[in-house]
């Protein structure tokens, strides 16, 4: 017995000291851990995940492929909501939590109060700067949750943090409610402009940009492709045009139309513009020279319409990729060279992906969803039912807003028509889900694809009925858009895996196979800088790369 006593009583003296030893190393190198001068956040607009498998082969050494190869991979990184789009997967990832909580539901939605349609960026009390007033009217003041970059600013009143986009809401919603600067591109005039919320007057450096002749440059600038045509993973493409003194190129881009901007935004070389304008950013904002750490978000977008009008197994969006890959490595490059690889970190991923091409489809699983079709007969239905009246106030993003002020004033059960719609819309060819408001709010859906639609319900914002189509099918808006091939909004594999990518000063190479959830980015990057998540953040951060801080 004494020698039992006698033994525990030196184990656990030695458990102590070891104890304590480590206590003394954890927050001696916590105190010690060095936070980055610059992180830099790369959104890459509709990419799919399987599109890193596919193109390895043909990416350079020093794009996408560093980041792969010298960095971490999150191999399983989901989104877990249903509307799978623009301004829900910035606000996402800029928020840490679903936009069940910060509000962004979709790029767009109506006011129950006043049946008008409501922009997740418009604020029509300021004024565009740097294009035409009345074209630049945004700010972020839709979202009700903070931003990694609030808190930075929060907690470093010095730190500059700059957003910048192809798209405004790219920029702006992930910029939140205190940048130093956010910039998006102004398809009428050809330059970078921002809004009165943020600055009075464009800085001289955007000035001198914009005045560059670099916008006319790419505007004008014949499209070819980047490798010999047998190369292609894709060869599939109704508008590829062979001629051999121009090699390939495009067809609808074959005679290129000098000071037609917009076409910027069709074409790769968008995504060009965009990299040599975040490069003067960094230049003329002294990003990542000081010890207080900046933060730099890009948002590259010109796939969104290269995978619409081409499909997402197409020779054009490869090949907008691998120019992509050049892009990624020039400015990687230009971090290398004045920031150093230990003074930054890069994160990269996508706000979405899209979905399979209907043109191609996978089997007979596939088709289109005519949204305009689908509004004229619900509200058919309705007026059958009740009486001829406007009982339906918009069709949106695949809700169904319905006319509560009438429904009310004519004291009729809210609940009841939601659910005699509900049931009707499920007559539709495509509809895989009808579901209403009342159910989402009194119910709770632990997983699957309840849970995915509760996750993108917003009360204040969602529609009344929200339909979720079949996988492979897609909703066009109107008529004209039946030569949309891919889309995105959907719960479905193809829009929510996407890639998710770390590298830079600390994160050693490795490759992370369990799930990672996309609410997941904004804690890490909070824990990477050594501040606090976002007031609602609801995301973990992964503790692979945040261990070796």
């Amino acid at each position: 017995m004494y020698l039992k006593r006698k033994y525990a009583s030196v184990i656990g003296a030695a458990f102590i000291l070891l104890s304590s030893s480590f206590a003394v190393n954890a927050q001696t190198s916590y105190h010690d851990r060095t936070v980055p001068r610059l992180v830099v956040e790369i959104v890459v607009s509709h990419m799919r995940y399987d599109y890193l498998n596919r193109f390895t082969k043909n990416f350079s050494e020093y794009g996408f492929r560093r980041l792969m190869m010298g960095g971490v991979v999150c191999t399983n990184a989901r989104y877990n909501y249903m509307f799978t789009q623009n301004s829900p997967g910035v606000a996402t990832l800029a928020t840490g939590t679903q936009p069940s909580q910060h509000g962004i539901i979709g790029d767009g939605w109506i006011n129950y109060t006043t049946n008008e349609p409501i922009s997740s960026i418009v604020d029509l009390n300021v004024m565009g700067v740097g294009c035409n007033e009345d074209e630049g009217q945004f700010s972020p003041r839709q979202m009700v949750v903070s931003t990694v970059a609030d808190e930075l600013k929060r907690h470093y009143k010095d730190s500059k943090v700059i957003s910048i986009a192809q798209e405004p809401e790219g920029a702006i919603l992930a910029g939140g409610y205190t940048p130093d600067e956010v910039y998006w591109f102004d398809e009428r005039y050809g330059g970078w402009a921002t809004s009165s919320y943020y600055k009075m007057f464009l800085p001289e450096w955007v000035q001198n940009f914009n005045k560059s002749g670099r916008k006319d440059e790419y505007a004008s600038k014949l499209w070819h492709v980047s490798r010999p045509i047998e190369e292609y993973v894709f060869q599939k493409s109704n508008a590829i045009l062979l001629d051999t003194t121009v090699k390939f190129t495009f067809d609808m881009l074959f005679k290129p139309k000098n000071k037609d901007y917009n076409r910027l935004n069709e074409t790769p070389f968008g995504n060009s513009y965009l990299k040599d304008f975040a490069i003067e950013a960094i230049k003329n904002n002294g990003l990542g020279q000081d010890d207080i750490p900046d933060l730099l978000m890009l948002n590259f977008s010109s796939q969104k319409y290269i995978t619409e009008y081409y499909g997402v197994e197409s020779t054009e969006i490869e090949d907008a990729f691998y120019k992509l890959d050049q892009d990624i490595a020039e400015l990687m490059d230009y971090l290398l060279k004045t920031v150093g690889k230990d003074n930054f970190v890069v994160v990269l991923t996508s706000n979405h992906g899209s979905s399979d091409d209907v043109r191609i489809g996978s089997g007979a699983n596939s088709g289109t969803f005519n949204a305009m079709q689908f509004k004229v007969l619900i509200s058919g239905f309705l007026s059958a039912q009740l009486g001829q009246e406007n009982w339906v106030s918009e069709y949106r993003n695949r809700q169904i807003y319905l006319n509560r002020r009438l429904i009310f004033e004519r004291g009729l059960s809210l609940p009841d028509i939601q659910n005699q719609v509900a049931t009707f819309s499920l007559q539709f060819g495509g509809v895989a889900q009808a579901i209403t408001a009342t159910t989402l709010h009194t119910n709770y859906y632990g997983r699957g694809i309840m849970q995915k639609i509760q996750n993108s319900f917003f009360p204040k914002h969602s529609g009344d009925i929200i339909i979720n189509l079949l996988p492979g099918w897609i909703e066009l808006p109107d008529e004209e858009s039946n030569w949309v091939t891919s889309s995105s909004g959907s719960p479905y594999e193809y829009d929510t895996h996407v890639p998710l990518l770390w590298y830079g000063a600390n994160i050693e190479s490795q490759v992370i196979h369990r799930g990672v959830d996309m609410m997941d980015v904004a804690p890490t990057v909070c824990d990477i800088l050594g501040i606090a998540h976002p007031n609602a953040s609801e995301g973990t951060a992964i503790s692979e790369i945040v261990a070796v801080l």
